[in-house]
């Protein structure tokens, strides 16, 4: 990547925006953006401090404003975060979930982490969000999706696992999953 193509990050990729129904519910599935910075902190909010922890591996009751900055202010061509967002009823608007992938220097690969609003958590919505950060991440050519859970998060376990994830080492309390990616759609 040039130095002109790091002062030029690449726009708002529209077209990953996915008008969708789930469970009689409707949502916009799209990328993150700049201006979601007040509305992940409000999704933020209304994440657990058990939840927050599995996320980030430590006690955080609040995430700092410098972070949750960074969530939202993202060079697309280095890494993607997709939102679930309701687009009806009295939470219109309202980001619901999040799925990031960030792209490793010097591999064809990406770490990848996912959040649901702890009331909302196994409906189906991370799944969701992370069988769309997988096809995106397929169709950039990205070789391995990879990441790292907390032993006693169960259910992110058992997510990845449903996915096709494997779990490739344990130290400590902590195991890192992948996820091999066939660039070709046809092998999905």
């Amino acid at each position: 990547m040039s130095g002109d193509d790091l002062n030029n990050p690449r726009a708002y990729p529209e077209e990953l925006e996915e008008q969708i129904e789930h469970r009689g519910r409707q949502l916009l599935l799209r990328p993150i953006r700049a201006q979601d910075t007040e509305r992940h902190r409000l999704f933020l909010a209304r994440v657990s401090p058990r939840d927050l922890y599995t996320r980030f591996f430590a006690g955080v009751h609040e995430v700092p404003e410098p972070e949750v900055e960074h969530f939202t202010h993202i060079d697309y061509d280095r890494e993607m975060a997709f939102v679930a967002v309701a687009a009806d009823g009295a939470e219109q608007g309202e980001i619901l979930g999040v799925a990031r992938a960030c792209m490793l220097p010097g591999e064809r690969a990406a770490e990848f982490a996912v959040l649901v609003r702890s009331d909302l958590k196994r409906q189906g919505l991370g799944a969701l969000l992370m069988r769309k950060l997988i096809r995106y991440c397929r169709a950039r050519g990205i070789a391995e999706l990879r990441g790292n859970v907390l032993m006693e998060n169960a259910a992110m376990l058992a997510l990845a696992h449903s996915l096709g994830f494997r779990m490739r080492t344990i130290e400590l309390n902590v195991g890192e999953i992948a996820l091999e990616l066939r660039t070709d759609p046809a092998a999905a």
